[in-house]
């Protein structure tokens, strides 16, 4: 890997040396007007926003955030088109994303944060200020992503506008929900070119499953200085301490998903052992973004990310079902409903570095707008850790789970992992805007990624080159047809069911879609169909690990995304998502993927009174449906259909002054039981939920 390491540091030092020179040669110019960056953070390089792309691609703002009360963020996603949430439950510590069918990839400020196992960064919701979603396969943006997309998570930064200004919030809720956040901006001198932020919370609640816990602790202080007009830089830090009992909501389909003959399980039955299972994650970081506007159309940016995490993980978890002599699954109450349980342990570190340069050139005429950005990027990620999944204790009865707690725990025979994962990428992008009608966007991305794992010697190296390619018509009256095609490319880190390291996961999407802006009324429409191919995809093995797919998964869905204005007072959100997912083995024969609903709808809307005794409330109400999925394909109920669900939200704003903001937020408000996903276990669907935030703005 040495030579990767060469190209990296000779490609990077390229970059730095041509802004550096140019950076140089301003030296005496005259200086030009401020220039106001609204991209900081942002995923988004070729300038467009997100609903100007040709691809289905969102913004969500911190207005919406607060709006939906969002603590935790897989629930941030539970009004757009083309996401399942929470198909795992309501966990305490780990955010579950699957949108077109398929997991997604996460970054923090443009830069995509390593995950593997324990060591995926938990990101804060207080801390945003903004998130943008990418849906279906997109290599151009990160190199290594997922097949369902991109999500990128922008933090706080000390903003001109804000310098003065901040926020103390209260939070209390049902489980023992609990917090108190401040966010503030100053400036260290007179000119206001040298500014800081500082964000902070905490945030206590128990889980959805007996005993269980997680208390989160938050600081993130940045600075921003302005070099000159046109040369800006911002220092990012954050520290994060998650401490807790773990979820254990890993449950057998008897009694989820059908009765067993004493009837269902109950929601909040803990399986593992909440007396001995714990959970301590740290996370630091630190890391820089920089920006020059040479003129005539030419900036240079460059951002630098570490991240180190700690984490140790111990819980204990049940088997799926009870079994026979030749490891067939068996109901559970064919065993007088005792299972047998493993416990997963990780006790460790993981490091990781990212960095990425690129140059932007903007070229304009009477017919023609271009946006041309080349670039590179390099990350090195390293775990050192003792992991198991098959750490020993005793039994548990599924109907008198204490029998389980307290109980002695082995997980002395876990092995030493040692993994070390790099890749350089280098990209090319660009976007044409012809006779301001037709905007066609290019793109070519090479990556070299090599993996190793040195306890057991083994190595995986692939070189890949992706593409993509689309084309918008923005048509009279507001409507903008588009094609595209888009590729997707992720060597994943670590270690297999089968303790090997994973095959390479490239994903192949085609995706024909509408994006509607009527002249009639205040708000957007989109329509979009895709097809993807999935080779090397990740998939369930049955005993709560992954392995590569032997076969390919092919995708395909159709979404509808409506977010519009009715009057200045009242709002509304539709969001329909229909997803097909199946693998194809080599005789043709085709397989319905667990854990992806055919049919999901989702609405809601918001009226806010302007006069009169109800003056300064808002009140809102949301439903979500969830439609019917499947089990795999071998499990004890192999591909049963799970039934559908619906679940309402209300939510309530009251201005008490302009600065003196109260909300009441209460999800599932029906206490629905319901089960959000089988594979070979089920998992039960968040209950009812209520919080009331108290926030004071200044």
């Amino acid at each position: 890997m040495k030579k990767t390491f060469i190209y990296s540091t000779v490609a990077q030092t390229v970059l730095l040396t041509i802004a550096g020179t140019a950076i140089a040669a301003e030296d005496g110019t005259e200086q030009l007007d401020t220039i106001d960056v609204v991209t900081e953070g942002s995923m988004f390089r070729m300038g467009e926003v997100p609903f100007h792309q040709a691809k289905s691609a969102v913004a969500i703002t911190r207005e919406q955030l607060d709006s939906q009360n969002v603590d935790k963020l897989d629930e941030v996603a539970k009004y757009q088109a083309g996401f399942a949430n929470q198909v795992f439950g309501n966990d305490t510590n780990t955010n579950w994303f699957r949108v077109r069918g398929a997991e997604v990839s996460q970054a923090v400020n443009g830069l995509p944060t390593f995950s593997y196992g324990f060591f995926t960064p938990y990101v804060n919701s207080f801390g945003l200020e903004a998130i943008e979603v990418t849906k279906g396969a997109d290599a151009m943006t990160f190199g290594a992503a997922k097949s369902g997309g991109l999500i990128n998570y922008v933090t706080k930064r000390a903003h001109k506008d804000q310098i003065g200004h901040g926020e103390f919030k209260t939070t209390f809720g049902s489980h023992n929900q609990y917090g108190l956040a401040a966010d503030y901006t100053g400036t260290l001198t007179d000119d206001e070119r040298l500014r800081y932020r500082v964000v902070a919370s905490y945030l206590g609640r128990d889980g959805d499953w007996e005993g269980t816990d997680n208390q989160t602790l938050y600081i993130a202080p940045t600075l921003t200085w302005d070099i000159s007009d046109k040369t800006r830089f911002t220092l990012l830090t954050g520290y994060q301490r998650d401490h807790g009992t773990p979820s254990s909501n890993f449950l057998p389909q008897e009694g989820t998903l059908v009765p067993s003959p004493r009837g269902y399980i109950h929601r909040r039955t803990n399986l593992g052992d909440p007396v001995k299972d714990t959970e301590t994650n740290r996370q630091y970081n630190i890391g820089y973004e920089f920006s020059h506007d040479f003129n005539n159309g030419l900036s240079f940016n460059s951002s630098y990310s570490y991240s180190h995490i700690d984490n140790y993980h111990r819980g204990a978890y049940a088997y799926p079902s009870a079994y026979n002599a030749d490891w067939s699954p068996l109901a559970p109450s064919a065993a007088g409903y005792s299972l047998s349980r493993a416990v997963v342990f990780n006790d460790g570190k993981a490091i990781s570095h990212t960095t990425n340069n690129y140059l932007t050139w903007n070229y304009d005429n009477a017919w023609l707008k271009n946006t041309l950005v080349v670039g590179t990027d390099y990350r090195h990620n390293k775990v050192d850790a003792l992991y198991s999944l098959y750490g020993t204790t005793s039994n548990t009865n599924l109907f008198t789970p204490s029998v389980g707690w307290n109980q002695a725990q082995d997980v002395s025979a876990a092995p030493h992992v040692q993994i070390k994962s790099r890749q350089l990428g280098f990209y090319l992008q660009n976007n044409a805007r012809f006779a301001d009608k037709y905007v066609l966007g290019l793109g070519i991305r090479h990556d070299r990624a090599e993996q190793r794992e040195y306890t057991s010697t083994q190595k995986v190296k692939d070189n890949h080159t992706s593409y993509s390619a689309s084309l918008m018509y923005e048509a009279p009256f507001g409507l903008n047809p588009y094609f595209s095609y888009s590729e997707s490319f992720n060597l994943p880190t670590g270690l297999s069911g089968d303790e090997t390291l994973y095959d390479p996961n490239i994903t192949r999407q085609y995706e024909l879609g509408l994006k509607y802006i009527p002249t009639w009324l205040d708000g957007t429409i989109s329509v979009a169909g895709f097809r993807a191919k999935d080779t090397g995809a990740l998939v369930g093995n049955g005993l709560g690990a992954t392995i590569s797919s032997a076969d390919p998964i092919y995708r395909k869905g159709f979404e509808v995304q409506a977010d519009v204005n009715f009057t200045s007072n009242w709002t509304g959100t539709l969001a329909y998502t229909y997803t097909k997912s199946e693998s194809k083995d080599s005789a043709g024969k085709k397989t319905r993927q667990p854990l992806i609903p055919t049919n999901m709808v989702a609405a809601k809307t918001a009226y806010s009174f302007t006069e009169g005794l109800l003056k300064d409330l808002t009140v809102g109400v949301g439903l979500r449906y969830l439609g019917h999925s499947v089990t795999s394909k071998g499990s004890l109920y192999s591909h049963a259909r799970l039934p559908s669900a619906t679940v309402v939200d209300l939510m309530a704003r009251y201005a008490i002054t302009p600065n003196w903001i109260a909300q009441v937020n209460i999800d599932n408000v029906g206490n629905r039981r319901y089960v959000s996903g089988c594979d070979y276990y089920c998992y039960y669907g968040a209950e009812r939920r209520a919080t009331a935030n108290l926030s004071y703005k200044f």
